[in-house]
């Protein structure tokens, strides 16, 4: 088996090190297999709908506008581009 060895930035590290936990994972280097054939078979594969691809996306920016601001008021898109 080969050897990856690679860096990430300390706030992946703790998504990365809190999801191990949450899921069960027996390590880092367990996890990172499973983030691979995750991508290699389902997050790139060509017979994936873009409707699929779009909804997985969509799942992702929502699980991390709640995980970031939730229960916090996050101000309209007029204010948030208002200086644009």
């Amino acid at each position: 088996m080969a050897i990856v060895n690679f860096s990430i930035p300390t706030t992946l590290e703790k998504r990365v090190g809190q999801t191990i936990r949450e899921k069960g994972f027996s390590s880092k280097a367990e996890f990172f297999r499973y983030a691979a054939i995750y991508f290699i078979d389902v997050v790139d594969d060509s017979a994936i709908s873009e409707d699929e691809r779009i909804k997985y996306l969509s799942d992702a920016i929502t699980r991390e506008v709640i995980k970031k601001f939730h229960n916090k008021k996050i101000p309209p898109v007029e204010e948030q581009l208002a200086d644009i």
